[in-house]
């Protein structure tokens, strides 16, 4: 084998360092064989006798990885070794569709997700069963919520980052800025939000973390203890036992709050709640009137809105038409109903042959996207609304970015995966935020530079610092 380039060798001991967890966002012009055959190499050298799952896309994709890694050049020992320890099933190398397939989970000691667009379950419990993990992706994974659990169990390596950001530009100067937003007290929103802040506030009170709430949920599957446990434990810590005298006040309160059962539904019910929080936060309509001003405040510029949900990219889509003269505002996502088809002049479609001759031709949501892209190159349209995991396809000319919300992923993100994505020399991106909730704890956690200058108004200035200090929980 070649000697590994150094960029390799970074990322490699990145990963011991992070003691042999994390994902490599490797750039696609870099053979990211390179890097699974290196680590490779060093786990072997140390634990001859080490079981490996490495999951594939495809089976071609299989192929090619065996190939890599048994026929090296000049690596003629090597290549014999990698191809004994293949033949004894020291390291296995299947398809996501075999293992999401398959009757049993792998629980190897070393799992590699090998370019994989998207998980299941056999694969993520293959995953979190071993001791020693490496995702390497060079895109977004298909879902947002494929992408958070990786990010989550795997956090991504420091490495390849000048040659990721040439790939798809992220050198271009970013200026940000974090436009602050209230819901009214006297809504039913903020209630409802208090309502859950409260409810999350009990459950921690009871369970301590969340991880302890997920075990009552879903066990631990690496210590081999079920869900039922776990709330046994947790019942009999705070002085619940079967034999409990029901006739003394104090007990039936106990009895309340934390037999075994009360506790799962208590665990089951905060993760619902914080979901619902989410998305009460992320999907608000106070961000509508904000979205409005800053689309017509730049309305010589072509925007592409990014929400958390698409049914809120819809909500933005309808409301921005509704209020304008014209038709601004395109949807590129799949939360669209179908539509009497039309062509980029607005002229009907119609079906030209068969029983259906004549009849108006509809249009489903790949084909909306794709009629929404043409209107915005011609600046028809020069608004498009999309969802947190846009179709990487996306191949336009914008000039400012909005985020409806901070738990969308932040503008690295979304530049790697949108790496088609025409910038101008300099992108303003904005993040619309709610002061006193989860969403300004991400914005004051997040490092939102990119060799770019952070940009506050007058509003982010007066933050109040009693904003929820929760976990985002998909």
């Amino acid at each position: 084998m070649e000697e590994l380039g150094q960029l390799f060798e970074i990322a490699i001991q990145e990963w011991r360092v992070k003691k042999g967890v994390g994902t490599a966002f490797v750039p696609p012009k870099l053979n990211s064989k390179v890097l699974v055959l290196g680590i490779l190499q060093r786990v072997y050298s140390r634990s001859p006798t080490c079981r490996t799952l490495i999951v594939v896309e495809t089976f071609n994709d299989r192929i090619d990885l065996v190939e890599f890694l048994t026929h090296q050049e000049n690596e003629e020992e090597n290549n014999a070794e990698f191809k004994k320890l293949l033949d004894s099933k020291h390291i296995k190398v299947l398809t996501a569709d075999f293992l999401n397939k398959a009757l049993f989970v792998e629980k190897p000691m070393f799992c590699i997700l090998y370019k994989l667009s998207e998980l299941g379950g056999n694969i993520k419990s293959s995953f979190l069963s071993s001791k020693f993990r490496l995702a390497v992706i060079n895109s977004l994974m298909s879902t947002s919520e494929d992408t958070a659990f990786l990010y989550k169990e795997a956090p991504v390596l420091d490495c390849f980052t000048d040659e990721q950001m040439q790939a798809v530009r992220v050198s271009t100067p970013v200026k940000e800025m974090c436009v602050a937003l209230t819901i009214p007290e006297d809504s039913e929103d903020y209630k409802l939000l208090k309502y859950y802040d409260e409810y999350v506030t009990t459950s921690l009170n009871i369970f301590g973390t969340f991880d302890c709430i997920k075990e009552a949920c879903y066990g631990n599957s690496a210590l081999n203890i079920s869900a039922a446990q776990v709330c046994n434990r947790i019942a009999s810590d705070n002085g619940w036992n079967e034999s409990l005298d029901m006739s003394i006040e104090y007990n039936r309160q106990i009895d309340s709050l934390y037999n075994p059962i009360s506790i799962r539904e208590r665990a089951s019910m905060t993760y619902e709640v914080i979901r619902n929080r989410q998305t009460l936060v992320a999907s608000n309509n106070v961000k509508l009137d904000a979205i409005l001003n800053y689309v017509n405040e730049h309305s010589d510029e072509k925007i592409l809105i990014i929400s958390r949900h698409s049914s809120f990219a819809k909500k933005i889509t309808d409301y921005l038409n509704t209020m304008s003269e014209d038709v601004i505002c395109g949807d590129y996502h799949n939360n669209v109903e179908s539509v009497p088809a039309v062509d980029v002049d607005g002229n009907p479609i119609y079906i030209k042959s068969g029983k259906h001759k004549g009849e108006r031709k509809m249009m489903a949501a790949t084909a909306q996207k794709r009629l929404n892209v043409e209107l915005f190159e011609r600046g028809t349209i020069r608004v498009l609304s999309t969802n947190n995991a846009p179709d990487k396809e996306l191949d336009v000319k914008i000039d400012r970015i909005l985020i409806s919300s901070p738990l969308c992923f932040d503008i690295k993100s979304y530049l790697y995966r949108l790496d088609k994505l025409l910038l101008p020399q300099t992108l303003n991106v904005a993040y619309l935020y709610i002061k006193g909730t989860q969403e300004e704890k991400v914005i004051r956690d997040r490092d939102l530079s990119i060799s770019s200058d952070n940009i506050k108004n007058s509003e982010t200035d007066d933050v109040d610092n009693n904003f929820s200090d929760f976990v985002i929980a998909d």
